[in-house]
């Protein structure tokens, strides 16, 4: 397939061995030239230099793109900052980009030029096996090209995983942190059940008082009915 309409958005990739204000330039140069452009179409100038994403059909932007984003998940996590940078520093992981941009940048130049070789001529014999064995050039260099992508991404996803623990690790040191409080707050059950058997002991003496008091009130009831004198008549 060697179109790319509604191809994802890939960056430019510029060769890490150039300097930083050479690649700035490279980046902004190229962006300003695909604005607006559909592809692939063959890049002719700056090819030691940068790869344009208008130079690859829309399969290898793909593969592009998921390269551009395991490197990004890899390079902004926390535990990359603080743990791995020294053990995958982001100049390998740039030159990986590149490599890979410019082998998906030949595969799809080999893929326009089969189409353009082809031009939907009639093909015999012959013909048909040299396309069927370049068709599996092509495919032998994509699946390695995708190898080296999925790599990348496993690499990601396992930076990821790494990055979720710490920050796991992170929030339950700062809530255990809180601890005290909680012991505290455990030690004070201790009071409340005093206090509730205090309450409780309370209960029952008013409980009592009450009971006395109704029965004296009814002592004095039975008194005032005993003074009540019989009809004279």
């Amino acid at each position: 397939m060697a179109g790319n309409a509604g191809a994802p958005s890939v960056e430019p990739v510029v060769n890490p061995h150039l300097r930083e204000a050479k690649r700035r330039r490279l980046i902004r140069m190229t962006k300003q030239q695909i604005a607006g452009r559909s592809g692939p179409v063959r890049q002719i100038r700056y090819r030691d230099e940068v790869v344009s994403p208008l130079a690859l059909e829309l399969e290898c932007q793909n593969l592009l793109q998921r390269t551009q984003r395991a490197i990004a998940t890899i390079v902004t996590s926390r535990v990359y900052a603080g743990d791995l940078r020294a053990t995958v520093a982001e100049p390998v992981l740039r030159w990986h980009e590149w490599e890979i941009a410019v082998a998906l940048r030949e595969i799809t130049e080999l893929l326009l030029d089969l189409v353009s070789d082809y031009a939907g001529g009639m093909a015999g014999p012959m013909t048909t096996t040299v396309l069927l064995s370049q068709n599996r050039a092509i495919s032998i260099a994509r699946d390695a090209t995708t190898a080296r992508v999925q790599a990348l991404e496993s690499l990601a996803a396992q930076v990821a995983v790494a990055d979720a623990a710490r920050r796991d690790w992170e929030t339950a040191h700062r809530m255990a942190a809180n601890n005290d409080k909680y012991l505290d707050l455990v030690a004070r059950t201790a009071a409340d059940q005093h206090a509730t058997a205090e309450i409780t002991g309370l209960a029952e003496q008013a409980a009592a008082a009450a009971q006395a008091l109704r029965e004296t009130l009814q002592q004095a009831t039975l008194a005032a009915e005993a003074l009540a004198l019989p009809d004279s008549r």
